[in-house]
């Protein structure tokens, strides 16, 4: 029997599996990756190690359920960095056979990817080059420096601060991250496109995402949901367009006084008064777009929700939206289809990829409130249509993310790797 692989993973969260061993609170995000690790490290052939960067003072070594989980403490100079010589101690007492990178974005995954002479693959979330002409989310910022509106006007400013200051300078970093990478794995036409424009020498793998696992078990049952309530995922920046939504809502509401938005995350309004993020920043807008609509009656701030609480919430409304400006392959619509929440996407990024058009969901230009709130309308007046979408849905999301022929699709792609590199070195 031939030796397991030895792969190691480079990530940018601390995995819940070990958070409270390293005295960290649990996130519920990154789900994917504890699921698939999980499953790989169940197998024979396999050896996997995670590395991730996280807020501890030493290089803290961990081995849990048949994984080895490296802590590496967060650069002096920059909170999203690990030193050089963290990497070469990680490298040196896990001994790969090939990394696996989740995310192009984060410095110490350049970092890793230059130190390691094997095979390299690079697994894609979002791209941000192909976002930059979208990560302001295509809001009016000429008009929000209105001096009549100090605090949106600061909001507008800030927004171009960030992009100029924080984003613009990350765009070289992951384009050489792309760059460094023998291997590409994503889940669209358009990831594929983006990696095949930076780097067209790396070999494409593609691979879907296993969801967590609360959302194989709910279902939207017609009739048992809040009649005319809409679920948004993420109002965090402009890229998600929530400020979208909250016009077509403004459009819809006269024809629906009983119209709730419930819109996952913390409500600025939450914040201390002194906290400047009450007052500006994108979810600031969102809550003053709210505030000058008159909308602050029907629409409602969930919190930070669990795996549970998000399906949940999608079972318990009539319709999910998706209105990001861009995306790649967004996890929540992908919840919304398995759980088969009649749903509306904004046409974008990967997104033809997930679903098509009056099949499995209603889309609509990413910029267009009118064309949004009318598919909201029709699934709002139409049950049948409501119906027809959810079956369609649910049966294309449990094919695109089963588990088994998921995690199949990446020890294929592993397998694929590491023959590429022994007929190189042989």
């Amino acid at each position: 029997m031939s030796a397991p692989i030895r792969v190691l993973w480079i990530v940018n969260i601390v995995l819940p599996a070990v958070a409270t061993e390293l005295g960290l609170e649990k996130t519920p995000f990154g789900g994917w990756l504890t699921l698939m690790t999980d499953r790989l490290a169940a197998r024979d052939d396999f050896r996997i190690g995670v590395a991730m960067r996280a807020p501890v003072k030493t290089l803290t070594r961990i081995e849990k359920n048949g994984i080895v989980y490296y802590a590496m403490p967060q650069s002096a100079s920059d909170a999203f960095d690990v030193d050089d010589a963290t990497v070469s101690s990680v490298l040196a007492d896990f001994t790969p056979d090939m990394l696996h990178a989740e995310g192009s974005e984060m410095a110490y995954t350049r970092r890793f990817m230059k130190a390691w002479a094997g095979p390299r693959l690079l697994s894609l979330q979002g791209v941000i080059n192909g976002n930059r002409n979208y990560d302001l989310g295509r809001l009016p910022l000429v008009s929000m420096l209105n001096p009549l509106r100090p605090a949106t006007a600061l909001t507008a400013l800030a927004l171009m601060a960030n992009h100029v200051l924080r984003f613009r300078p990350r765009l070289a970093a992951e384009r050489e991250t792309i760059g460094l990478a023998d291997h590409i794995m994503g889940r669209t036409i358009w990831d594929r496109a983006q990696a095949w424009s930076i780097n067209p020498r790396a070999a494409y793998h593609h691979c879907s995402r296993i969801l967590r696992d609360a959302f194989y078990g709910a279902r939207w049952q017609a009739g048992g949901h809040e009649p005319h309530s809409i679920f948004v995922g993420n109002a965090a920046s402009p890229r998600k367009g929530t400020h979208v939504v909250i016009e077509a809502v403004r459009l819809l509401r006269p024809a629906y006084p009983d119209l709730r938005l419930y819109v996952a995350g913390e409500s600025p309004a939450t914040l201390p008064a002194r906290s400047p993020k009450r007052h500006i920043g994108y979810p600031a807008h969102v809550l003053d777009l709210i505030r000058r609509h008159g909308l602050q009656d029907c629409v409602t701030f969930t919190g930070l929700l669990d795996a549970e609480g998000m399906a949940r919430r999608m079972e318990q409304s009539h319709v999910f939206v998706l209105s990001s400006i861009i995306e790649n392959s967004p996890n929540t619509l992908g919840e919304a289809m398995m759980v088969g929440t009649p749903s509306v996407s904004a046409y974008t990024g990967g997104v033809p990829s997930m679903a098509a058009d009056e099949v499995d969901v209603l889309m609509y230009r990413p910029d267009d409130p009118a064309m949004l709130a009318m598919q909201i309308k029709r699934l709002f007046d139409d049950p049948a249509l409501c119906k027809r979408l959810s079956a369609a849905a649910r049966k294309r999301a449990r094919k695109t993310h089963d588990p088994e022929a998921n995690v199949q699709a990446l020890v294929d792609a592993y397998g694929r790797i590491v023959a590429s590199e022994r007929e190189r070195v042989s």
